[in-house]
């Protein structure tokens, strides 16, 4: 790949990645976290640069523009500077004109790469005043990068971050999937002359959870979905890039800081137009208050698994906690990918056609716990009219409205207000119009649920 074109697809932002959990074969989060355990679960929702996941279903990413020899580079995020906030785990002088913020997990190789890769020409740089180097968590390979993320934490409160931040990485294949990595951990950290009880304890304590949990949520703030990921002077930086192409882009962001301009041959790309997430009412796919105080719309398919999988595990905690409670109005809108699921579509109008009858949310739920009945059947019209008998439907009506295609149109406006909303797979949530992707655990929506009620 030549340098400009390696440039672009870069500094676009643009990542070969797909999202864990979900379906996705369209055109083309905020997920807060709040404990151990849900940062653990969160590795099952976020892409890691070392390793894919068998069961995502994907479409290539569009390719970047380019004209002749002009680089369009994206737009710097608004107010990037306030993802700077961190001076326990900074390096450098706050005011240097360049700002590089990390978000990393210790166990990650290329995270590994870029430590003994890339850091060491950096250094110059911060010693200079020029560069500006802040660390951040994003802790997804499991509970052992949880573990050295409170650790490092742990190492900032006794005002040295960056001795055990360097063992760790220095020492990555020793410790890395030993068994007891707390143990070995803490007791690195005596031989590092830290506070060794004290660290252990700190590693328990609600103020290391919270600072790492914070720069996790930055992370789904931000859309990253790998490690390492980065912010250069508020452009996104989605993945491990190599010391040739890392220089480059120091030099294009050192002229542009000097000069208030970038240098001959780039330009920035026009901001890109915010998603439309005003959807249009549904007459039958709602639950709860109009009233409730936080609104949650899924786009969904009724043959994708994880769609199945959030039917089945969490939709029904939410139901409990925040529907019947009158916190939550839920909302069901249909995205069929018809190029995977060739049912998908026929199941969406046979529940609008049942909603007709005010059944549409006993079909919904008949439609996903009987899913293999139908999924693979080319005729599967004739399971839904059977679900509609077992519901009691008025079967001329229904069997009318099937047969006629009366809703074909309703789920053909849902799949596109998904697209208009950026929706690329299912199941994509929007709370309050914070897009969340796949099947999350409960505990995610719970705590996004929870910060809309406490706004």
């Amino acid at each position: 790949m030549n340098r400009t074109k390696t440039l672009i697809v870069l500094l676009l932002g643009v990542a070969v990645a797909t999202v864990l959990a979900a379906c996705s074969a369209v055109p083309a989060v905020s997920v807060p976290v709040a404990d151990e355990d849900v940062v653990a679960v969160a590795v099952e929702a976020t892409l890691t640069a070392v390793a894919a996941n068998a069961n995502v279903e994907s479409v290539a990413t569009p390719t970047p523009i380019q004209s002749g020899q002009t680089v369009q580079l994206a737009p710097p995020i608004p107010n990037w500077q306030i993802f700077a906030n961190k001076p326990e785990s900074a390096r450098g002088e706050e005011n240097a004109p360049l700002v590089l913020v990390e978000y990393s997990d210790f166990q990650c190789p290329w995270c590994g790469r870029f430590q003994s890769e890339v850091m060491p020409t950096l250094a110059p740089l911060i010693e200079a005043g020029d560069l500006y180097f802040v660390y951040k968590h994003f802790p997804v390979l499991g509970p052992d990068s949880m573990t050295t993320a409170l650790a490092s934490e742990c190492a900032a409160e006794q005002g040295d971050f960056w001795a055990l931040h360097d063992w760790l990485f220095d020492n990555q294949s020793t410790w890395k999937g030993s068994g007891d990595v707390r143990k070995q951990v803490v007791d690195a950290a005596a031989e590092l002359g830290y506070d060794a009880d004290a660290l252990a304890a700190c590693i328990d304590s609600d103020t290391a959870n919270r600072a790492v949990t914070t720069d996790f949520q930055e992370t789904q703030q931000l859309g990253f979905r790998g490690t390492p990921s980065f912010i250069l002077n508020g452009r996104l930086i989605p993945g491990f890039l190599p010391l040739e192409t890392f220089v480059e882009l120091l030099d294009i962001t050192m002229a542009e800081a000097t000069n208030g301009e970038l240098p001959p041959g780039y330009t920035s790309a026009p901001t890109p137009v915010p998603p439309d997430t005003d959807f249009e009412d549904e007459a039958y796919a709602v639950q709860g208050s109009l009233d409730a105080p936080v609104t949650v719309v899924e786009f969904s398919d009724y043959q994708c698994p994880f769609c199945q999988r959030f039917f089945q595990d969490t939709k029904p905690l939410i139901d409990q906690a925040y529907i019947e409670t009158g916190k939550v109005r839920f909302v069901y809108k249909d995205l069929p990918i018809d190029s995977i699921h060739a049912q998908a579509r026929a199941a969406a109008e046979a529940a609008e056609c049942a909603g007709e009858q005010d059944a549409y949310w006993p079909m919904h739920d008949r439609i996903f716990q009987n899913k293999e009945e139908w999924a693979e059947n080319p005729e599967a019209e004739i399971v839904f009219k059977r679900f509609g008998l077992d519901l009691g439907l008025d079967m001329v009506r229904f069997e009318t409205c099937v047969d006629e295609g009366d809703y074909a149109a309703e789920v053909q406006a849902d799949l596109e207000e998904g697209q208009r909303a950026g929706v690329t797979g299912t199941p994509t949530f929007f709370i309050n119009g914070r897009m969340v992707e796949g099947a999350q655990p409960f505990s995610v929506f719970q705590q996004i649920i929870e910060s809309e009620l406490n706004r």
